[in-house]
């Protein structure tokens, strides 16, 4: 196990902390495709875009002070692949379906089992 600096160990508390308001606003975002009453899906889903670029920003952070720990360099580095369904929206805003189906099945799935991988391995720094 690393050994951190309590801003390291601040950070990565803030990380998994967004984690799981990323993980709620994907939620949101589902539920909001059956619920009209869930307004406002679509600027939570612009906040949700830019929060997963920030993760990727401190993905990079953490595989620096995480280098000795293959294991989990390699989770962290697999957050292309929610990147990617990320772009996959590109130009989607407009097609209620087509966002649908790329959040649904294929966004929020991605980002969830990645948080889980990383999160595991992440737990023990986070639980202190």
């Amino acid at each position: 196990m690393a050994e951190l600096t309590s801003d390291a160990l601040a950070v990565i508390r803030q990380y998994a902390s967004l984690l799981e308001t990323v993980e709620e606003g994907l939620d949101y975002v589902e539920a909001s495709f059956s619920d009209p009453r869930r307004m406002h899906a679509d600027v939570l889903l612009r906040d949700i875009l830019l929060a997963l670029g920030k993760i990727n920003e401190t993905n990079v952070y953490l595989c620096r002070l995480f280098a000795e720990e293959s294991d989990l360099v390699s989770h962290l580095e697999r957050f292309a692949d929610v990147l990617e369904a990320a772009e996959a929206l590109d130009g989607q805003f407009g097609d209620t379906a087509a966002k649908e189906r790329i959040i649904c099945g294929r966004l929020s799935p991605s980002f969830q089992a990645w948080r889980m991988a990383v999160e595991s391995r992440l737990r023990r720094y986070v639980v202190q």
